[in-house]
């Protein structure tokens, strides 16, 4: 498997690393954190409470799918569990 920056694989696509300079979140990104959430949360069998909890505790959700969501948002849904279930797994919040 190649090296993996911010997530993606190295050598395809790479997100910008502006968090929201201090504005509020767009609905979009609501809208895709909680697709995330649920759909993350529905395949590790874990309530949302608990999916979203490791998330935001290991910076995922901050520090990537809020500032990487205008690449990750054109993802298949497989591509994006998979992705953020290995992230968990790097961050040592899955076993």
């Amino acid at each position: 498997m190649s090296e993996k920056f911010g997530g993606f694989r190295e050598n395809a696509y790479f997100c910008s690393d502006k968090r929201n300079n201090g504005k509020e979140m767009r609905t979009e990104h609501l809208d895709f954190v909680t697709f995330c959430v649920g759909s993350l949360a529905d395949a590790l069998h874990q309530s949302a409470s608990q999916t979203y909890n490791a998330l935001r505790s290991t910076g995922i959700l901050n520090d990537y799918i809020i500032p990487c969501y205008d690449v990750l948002h054109t993802f298949s849904k497989e591509y994006i569990i998979d992705d953020l279930t290995e992230m968990l797994r790097e961050r040592g919040a899955l076993a």
